[in-house]
């Protein structure tokens, strides 16, 4: 997927009144900064981590909450070789949204940029 494709289901998403213009506006800021980290235009397998973050996003505007991942599958995680990269695009992601993420939203997002960094670099 590349900006152009990415640009194209977020309009998608943002007809259908799934997401907001706010969640968009970071989540393409986040993609942007995946394409710097990994040096390339077209991401493999970035769908649904670049779905889930908008949607994620905009859950948290609405109060929503979801249970976190089980800690047995966290541990899986952690230990996969790009963990600590995805950990700082999430951080990222915060500083771009301006406020805190959940602890479960986070550990969803970790896994989704653990398994697209392994995939791209």
């Amino acid at each position: 997927m590349n900006l152009e494709e990415f640009n194209q289901r977020l309009q998608i998403l943002l007809d259908q009144d799934i997401i907001t213009n706010e969640s968009r506006d970071v989540a393409v800021k986040a993609f942007e900064q995946f394409i710097n980290v990994t040096h390339k235009t077209d991401i493999d397998h970035a769908e649904m981590l670049f779905t889930h973050l908008p949607m994620a996003l905009t859950r948290m505007e609405m109060g929503e909450k979801v249970e976190p991942p089980t800690a047995d599958l966290m541990r899986e995680v952690e230990e996969l070789e790009h963990f600590q990269l995805a950990k700082e695009q999430v951080t990222s992601i915060e500083k771009l949204w301006g406020k805190p993420l959940p602890q479960g939203e986070k550990e969803y997002l970790y896994m989704h940029y653990t398994t697209v960094l392994n995939s791209n670099l």
